[in-house]
């Protein structure tokens, strides 16, 4: 009943409800607010609940809201940014993209700060480039399009990456010089660009724009995995618990249990980042192989033995999709924006088939189909 604590108590119930997922409570509670006051907080906050729904339209429409009541809320742009770039507003979902920097809840960390950083393409013409990864080792498969690209505009490229990437990408492109982060040097650089900040510089406004590159790899594996009247099939359902909407994009273990009873498949774990509960589950089948041991380098030489891939949003899809390895991925209704509304396919990758949820955070109907498709793959 104290007015000068309402507001603070409303945020923590508001908070509270969003934890345990009664949405409509959160809502009802800011909405509640706004009657009292029109502020830029309240209107950002009603903006996450709905991106955290996958409402992306809706939420879009209280960013700006908030933005409107305070132009210069890092927060509120950021989500903005990640919101326009769902949408395929590229152009103007990469300019935002740029406050990923500022962020103060984790934040993406800038390498090499002492080097500076092009403002136009025409800068770079016959200049040593530096690229350097970000994020992770997803983003930098995926991004990595995008430092071929450059080669329009300059071919004194050097890309540096993280160590556990760098045989997988040495042999992006003959003119590209991939490289440790220790050995880079700096004194031979003109201009430093962060892989991420790369569709910006190079004024991509359209989705159809990106274009799909695919990676070579030079040493194939010396496993054969026998086929013998069997299929093979990489399997991975978890990614990195750090990020903030893990929970919605990783898969329970447990949702996979009526898809490993085919006998006729052998299934092999390349997820990592699993659940310490489930180990006992996913170690009581027998045609469920563990590979999650092996490098990233060792399961793109392996990846082509596969009859297919399928994965929740990890690193695992992206690798699939790079090296063209016929894959599915299964996809959260309020999925990240790298996948735009994409329902089926992805521009990304030709080789990826989606199943996307139909309901918020409901796999229901994606096992239900992806265990149509391997009957057909398998009978």
């Amino acid at each position: 009943k104290d007015k000068n604590f309402q507001l603070s108590a409303f945020d923590l119930l508001a908070s509270n409800f969003k934890k345990k997922k009664l949405f409509l409570d959160a809502l009802k509670i800011y909405k509640l607010k706004l009657k009292q006051k029109k502020d830029y907080l309240i209107f950002y906050n009603i903006g996450c609940l709905f991106r955290e729904l996958g409402r992306t339209y809706k939420a879009i429409y209280y960013f700006k809201k908030s933005k409107n009541y305070k132009s210069n809320y890092v927060p509120n742009l950021w989500n903005l940014s990640l919101c326009q770039l769902r949408i395929g507003k590229i152009k103007q979902g990469f300019i935002l993209y740029e406050y990923r920097w500022l962020k103060k809840e984790n934040p993406s960390i800038k390498k090499f700060t002492e080097i500076k950083n092009p403002s136009i393409l025409d800068e770079l013409k016959n200049k040593t480039v530096l690229i350097s990864d970000e994020q992770g080792l997803g983003d930098a498969i995926q991004f990595s399009r995008f430092v071929v690209e450059l080669l329009k505009y300059t071919k004194k490229i050097i890309f540096a990456i993280n160590p556990k990437l760098l045989n997988l990408l040495s042999n992006i492109h003959e003119e590209i010089n991939v490289v440790n982060y220790e050995n880079v040097k700096l004194d031979r650089i003109d201009y430093h660009i962060p892989l991420c900040s790369l569709p910006k510089i190079l004024e991509l406004e359209k989705t159809d724009e990106i274009k799909y590159y695919k990676l070579e790899i030079g040493n194939k594996s010396k496993v054969k995995l026998e086929k013998k009247n069997k299929l093979h099939i990489g399997v991975s359902w978890s990614g990195n618990p750090n990020y903030a909407y893990d929970e919605y994009r990783s898969i329970p273990f447990k949702k996979f249990k009526n898809i490993l009873k085919f006998k006729d498949i052998n299934f092999y774990k390349l997820s990592q980042n699993t659940k310490s509960n489930e180990h006992a589950e996913y170690n009581s089948y027998p045609n469920l192989i563990d590979f999650s041991y092996k490098s990233i380098y060792e399961l793109s030489q392996i990846m082509s033995e596969f009859d297919l891939v399928i994965s929740s949003d990890t690193s695992i899809i992206h690798l699939a999709g790079i090296l063209d390895v016929k894959s599915i991925l299964l996809l959260n209704y309020n999925s990240d924006w790298r996948w735009f509304n994409d329902t089926k396919s992805t521009i990304w990758y030709p080789s990826v088939e989606i199943i996307k949820q139909k309901k918020f955070d409901s796999w229901d109907s994606v096992f239900q189909e992806l265990e149509r498709k391997l009957n057909i793959l398998a009978y």
